[in-house]
């Protein structure tokens, strides 16, 4: 059964609860706080429910329920363990048109009470369609933790600033995405500092940044051109200069992280939230592409694996930014990792500034340091390793300019994306002096819950990782920091195991 969720409004509405008990009592308190008029029907009650009579609170009826104790009411509770009484006001329900709910007897409910958090103004309903109770008072609990008194703050302070940013931000879809991006910034932080003028300050900070549409807002804030006539002299060129830029969107390469949707940084979240485009790679989580608005364009250009050349080019690309923010759209290029550690965002930052395009880049946790940490090898050790490199496995495949000898001396080599070429990479660094018992590992899937690490040596990693059957994304590690595993992770060192603890926990 599905029920359809709805918050009503009681305020001067006739409510009536059978029942006297615990259970009762808490249904009333829930109605008064509604603001209902509530007539109770038992012939016991707790002692609240009698001191809510004697003061008036409440209409109490001390007798047993029977048939037009529901006259004129418009919603009714019955709080009892009798399945007949139930029944019978079931029956009087249906006849009067009233809505019902009988506790914990879904047979004889017209609507379900969910579990509810409020925080101020802010009201969050958990339903489990009446199937578990328990579970949705659970649920309650986590929301409770998530929301508390600077949320409700926050509430109340957006309240008071929506009639004023109607009157600035005329246009209803820039609005929108406008409070989207407060809600998403860090206003909140502000909040909970009790720093209510700051929280002011960095909401008008937002409303100014609106850019195309500073000459819709009010006078106080003008056009950018009027801003830049009250300038002094030596910086009204440069603000004028700046003004043919005022109808170009802006591209923000934002890291995305190494594979755990958790593992973007906070910034980089507010930014996605606030896109109108987001051009993504394979390696983004598509939950972490629900982050960005519903209506935002998503557009795939990552490389597949064992790809038969219909990928975009990297031409193609940057052309794709360049065009999409001359429309005057926020463009999110989000890359896996951080965009300037292997992920061509150099190239796509000259690209950019070439064509004269605004561009913010965001950097993203690297997978070079967060995956092998994932799977409790760290590329530093005091006592085992001060220094560590990283190199890309596309650039170990055939004719390499890697100075493998330099390479085979690093006390930590990471690779990135080094699966297919772990053969090669190792015979490299063989023939360069590496002790064929050096230490080493690939981990697969890094951060993921299909994390799995393969660990051995330098001479029979590549032999074990090939009877596994992996799969990229992989990392590879080579150096002693690899022993270092066992006492992190407590797993037996030469057998590949699923992550146990991911790097971010919901």
């Amino acid at each position: 059964m599905t029920f359809y969720p709805v918050f009503l409004d009681l305020r001067g509405r006739r409510a009536v609860v059978i029942g006297g008990g615990a259970v009762a009592e808490q249904k009333v308190l829930g109605l008064l706080s509604a603001g209902a008029h509530v007539t109770v029907v038992s012939p016991e009650t707790t002692p609240r429910l009698a001191e809510l009579a004697a003061a008036g609170g409440i209409d109490l009826r001390r007798r047993p329920y029977r048939s037009g104790d529901l006259a004129g009411a418009w919603l009714a509770i019955a709080g009892t363990d009798d399945r007949a009484a139930n029944a019978q006001v079931w029956a009087e329900a249906e006849r009067e048109g009233v809505l019902l709910n009988a506790v914990d007897d879904l047979d004889h409910c017209s609507f379900i009470a969910p579990a509810i958090h409020r925080e101020g103004d802010i009201t969050v309903a958990v339903s489990t369609s009446g199937k578990s109770p328990a579970l949705a008072a659970r649920l309650r609990q986590r929301v409770a933790r998530l929301i508390g008194p600077a949320e409700a703050r926050l509430c109340e302070l957006l309240g008071e600033l929506r009639p004023e940013l109607a009157a600035r931000v005329r246009d209803p879809h820039v609005r929108a995405a406008l409070w989207y991006r407060i809600v998403d910034s860090d206003v909140i932080e502000f909040v909970r500092r009790g720093d209510m003028d700051g929280a002011r300050e960095r909401i008008d900070e937002l409303v100014s940044e609106v850019g195309p549409l500073e000459s819709r807002l009010k006078p106080r804030l003008g056009s950018a051109r009027e801003r830049a006539q009250h300038l002094p002299l030596q910086r009204q060129g440069r603000a004028a200069s700046s003004l043919a830029d005022e109808e170009t969107g802006i591209v923000y390469l934002v890291g995305a992280g190494p594979g755990d949707p958790g593992l973007i940084t906070a910034k980089g979240l507010e930014i996605l939230r606030s896109g109108d485009v987001v051009v993504y790679d394979r390696l983004v989580a598509p939950s972490l592409l629900a982050e960005a608005p519903p209506g935002a364009e998503r557009v795939f250009v990552g490389k597949r694996p064992h790809s038969s050349g219909a990928d975009l080019a990297q031409s193609e690309i940057n052309a794709l930014l360049v065009e999409r923010a001359r429309r005057g759209l926020t463009v999110v290029r989000l890359k896996g990792g951080d965009p300037f550690v292997f992920g061509r965002g150099a190239e796509e930052c000259e690209a950019l500034r070439a064509a004269g395009v605004p561009f913010r880049v965001v950097p993203g946790v690297t997978s070079a340091i967060a995956v092998p940490a994932a799977a409790g090898i760290p590329v530093t050790h005091r006592r085992l390793a001060s220094a560590f490199a990283v190199v890309t496995g596309h650039e170990c495949e055939g004719v390499s300019n890697l100075d493998w000898e330099a390479l085979a001396r690093v006390p930590t080599l990471v690779v990135l994306m080094g699966l297919s070429a772990l053969p090669e990479i190792t015979a490299r660094l063989l023939e360069h002096g590496a002790d064929p018992d050096t230490p080493a590992a690939l981990i697969a899937s890094g951060t993921l819950p299909t994390q799995r690490t393969v660990v051995g040596t330098l001479a029979t990693l590549a032999a074990r990782v090939a009877e596994e059957g992996l799969e990229p994304p992989a990392t590879v590690v080579v150096g002693e920091v690899v022993r270092v595993r066992e006492v992190l992770s407590g797993e037996a060192e030469g057998l590949t195991h699923p992550a146990r603890g991911l790097v971010s926990q919901p």
